[in-house]
């Protein structure tokens, strides 16, 4: 029995009791049913299994992991506005009135639908807070806390600019498991008086996806917004690595190509090797291939004999991650595209494990 078989057995025998009955889960179905609002559409929940093997390992979990404080009280967080930051104009809603993510208005005076936000600092930045759980009713949450920020708003507009679009027809990565969730609305103001605001939440799946009432994102912002909302300023973004999660991996522009231009520098996973010049032929010929939209799976045809996650950074804003698994088709998965085969671009990968 390997480690992942270990961790699993030992998972399950320990929550198995903690699951809720059929009867939860039906109630908890049906408010998700009934539930209406300013979001954006809803998308069939799929695996993507080259890039979140972490993700599939709780998946499998998830069934024996429903509860633990599911169902029991939260304890509210309220965090009050910094006396230094920059007033804000807008004011949270009392409630947030549908399920996350979702907006109390549309964006006004700025444009909202070809980014996530617009590519300049905003005036000043208000977070809001709703507390509650990912299972049962999903809106209607009282307000929480609130925190106007006083720094960082350079990196909020970095950061946010280059969040990755979700494409219509997509199906949203999640996995199942239940916990507490606090969902955020992040409010924007910018000079000559445009205002903007950003749904996002965060929950123990980390499922990606944000919202500005017009353009919709796979990316994920929710750890970001938590830390601001508590800190008073937008977070560092942090490097592009091998370890951890790669879920907030993924930038506009991979809609139309593998890998967008402008990127300085290539992480190699699991190799863990950085390389800063040279990679140009790899990203061109990564550009070169025929590709469609993501499904964000995989048909496993055999073992895998090679797998490479390709992170390439930029000055600005999220990598873009380009997943390779042999043994799976197709090959390669960019979460906006896919191509069939890896063919083309091993050999060069190979090269630059080996240069240096």
């Amino acid at each position: 029995m390997n480690s992942i078989e270990r961790a699993l057995r030992q998972a399950m025998t320990e929550h198995d009791r903690e699951a809720p009955g059929a009867a939860d889960l039906l109630r908890g179905l049906e408010d998700l049913a009934g539930a209406h609002g300013l979001a954006p559409p809803r998308r069939p929940v799929r695996w993507h299994m080259p890039l979140l093997a972490a993700a599939a390992v709780a998946a499998v979990i998830a069934g024996s992991l429903w509860a633990g404080g599911l169902l029991a009280g939260h304890r509210r967080e309220v965090v009050g506005s910094n006396r230094s930051a920059q007033p804000s104009p807008l004011s949270c809603p009392a409630r947030d009135a549908h399920p996350s993510p979702w907006v109390p208005a549309q964006p006004a005076g700025v444009d909202g639908g070809s980014r996530l936000v617009p590519r300049r600092v905003p005036t000043s930045a208000l977070i809001c807070a709703y507390a509650g759980t990912n299972f049962g009713r999903q809106s209607d949450w009282a307000l929480s806390g609130r925190r106007v920020l006083a720094g960082g708003l350079p990196r909020l507009a970095a950061q946010l600019t280059w969040q990755p679009r979700e494409l219509h027809g997509q199906s949203i990565m999640c996995t199942l498991i239940g916990g507490k969730q606090t969902n955020y609305l992040i409010g924007l103001t910018y000079s000559g008086g445009g205002t903007l605001w950003v749904g996002t939440n965060v929950n123990p799946n980390s499922c990606p996806v944000t919202f500005n009432g017009q353009f919709t994102s796979f990316g994920y912002i929710g750890s970001s917004a938590q830390r601001a909302f508590h800190s008073g300023r937008w977070p560092p973004e942090p490097p592009a690595a091998c370890k951890g999660r790669t879920v907030s991996a993924g930038r506009l522009g991979q809609e139309t190509a593998m890998v967008p231009p402008g990127s300085t520098s290539l992480l190699i996973c699991p190799a863990g090797r950085v390389i800063g010049s040279g990679y140009g032929r790899l990203a061109a010929a990564l550009n070169a291939l025929p590709t469609r939209l993501s499904t964000r799976s995989c048909s496993e045809r055999g073992p895998s004999r090679q797998q490479y996650q390709l992170l390439f950074s930029y000055p600005k804003g999220p990598p873009a991650l380009v997943d390779i698994r042999t043994g799976c088709y197709p090959e390669i998965d960019s979460l906006s595209l896919q191509a069939n085969s890896a063919r083309s671009v091993l050999p060069i990968i190979k090269r630059l494990l080996r240069s240096g």
